[in-house]
């Protein structure tokens, strides 16, 4: 390594997180710290010489630069000091953030270049984008059927008698702008609850009246779907809970399950009670959650896979989540794919001696 001002900082950059680059005036490689190595791949610190700019956009896919007519790798002498590019680095497969300025030195110029691991920040990014795509078509489905149907009742004119086509016809476009309604909620209640700026009205909540209603509110699905629905529940049972929280929750993890499980298959309520907690599961024999998608379920922009199809806005199961938390509760899921799935309420009990 050149004898200047590095000679110093090299016990410093070594101990950084972010990988550190110098080059000489001419844009050659002169030194690589160990994060640049493990960011850019262990044979960078043997290209010194090599030009910087061959090693790093040789290398990156898709990049983008602030500065690219100018950028002071690609021409080292010219009017531009400082430039910004990213991209995902081929031959280590992370999404990496450079950031390259010249600095002037009394008898030469060098290039520090910092480059940063931003893999999280891109695959996040990613997945809100595809996220807001299927928010966009899943909103834009119910507003398509609304719109006809009332396009088509426009169409009959003033004083045309409904006959029982029409009236369904109707019926479907509220049916459709309830559906809308619900995601419209769910996206807004999700972002209040993670926000705390949702109230939470916790009291006691019996949890068999509860459960039983959810199963009501759910056996027309069940029975059309072919599908046995059964519950069991001590009425004794109380947790701490907010009722309206609680069933939305409880629902939305009912409905996956009629969802996905095939007719004739069976879904099951359990609730019970272990050490001042309230259990509370659903359990199903359908396909089951793909192992690489079982640890993302309740991520907000996180699309699961079932039988080769994207499914869902991927809130549902985010509100579950932010609703148990708001009421000082969690949810987890256990899947054996192929063989079913158990969602798993947890609640604080509201008998006495349990937690308060």
């Amino acid at each position: 390594m050149a004898t200047d001002f590095l000679d110093g900082l090299q016990p410093l950059f070594d101990c950084l997180t972010d990988g550190v680059c110098v080059a000489d005036a001419d844009g050659k490689l002169l030194y690589a710290n160990a994060a640049a190595g493990t960011l850019l791949g262990p044979k960078v610190a043997a290209l010194t010489q090599e030009a910087i700019c061959g090693i790093l956009c040789g290398g990156l896919e898709g990049h983008s630069c602030d500065e690219a007519a100018n950028c002071p790798l690609r021409v080292p002498r010219g009017p531009v000091h400082a430039a910004t590019f990213k991209g995902r680095f081929a031959p280590t497969g992370r999404d990496l953030r450079v950031r390259c300025m010249r600095v002037r030195l009394p008898s030469h110029d060098r290039h520090f270049l910092l480059v940063e691991d931003v893999t999280a920040q891109a695959e996040a990014g990613r997945q809100k984008e595809e996220w807001r795509q299927m928010l966009a078509h899943d909103f834009r489905s119910p507003l398509t059927i609304a719109l006809g149907t009332l396009r088509a009742v426009e169409d009959m004119g003033a004083g045309h008698p409904l006959a029982a086509d029409d009236l369904a016809l109707v019926e479907g476009g509220v049916r459709n702008c309830r559906r809308l309604e619900a995601l419209i909620n769910a996206y807004l209640d999700t972002n209040r609850l993670e926000d705390g700026a949702m109230p939470v009205h916790s009291g006691t909540v019996g949890v068999e009246a509860l459960i039983r209603s959810v199963v009501e509110e759910h056996a027309p699905a069940a029975a059309t779907g072919g599908q046995l629905l059964t519950y069991n529940a001590p009425p004794t049972l109380t947790a701490r809970a907010d009722p309206e929280l609680l069933r939305r929750a409880l629902s939305n993890i009912l409905g996956n399950a009629l969802k996905f499980t095939p007719q004739g298959g069976r879904i099951s309520l359990d609730a019970s009670l272990l050490e001042n907690i309230v259990l509370i599961r659903v359990t199903d024999n359908g396909p089951g959650i793909p192992a690489r998608d079982l640890p993302h379920i309740f991520d907000r922009y996180y699309q699961g896979d079932n039988g080769g199809r994207r499914h869902g806005l991927g809130l549902g199961l985010t509100f579950c989540r932010a609703a148990m938390r708001a009421m000082g509760g969690e949810i987890e899921a256990e899947s054996d794919e192929g063989r079913g799935a158990v969602f798993t309420l947890r609640l604080p009990s509201a008998a006495p001696g349990g937690p308060s």
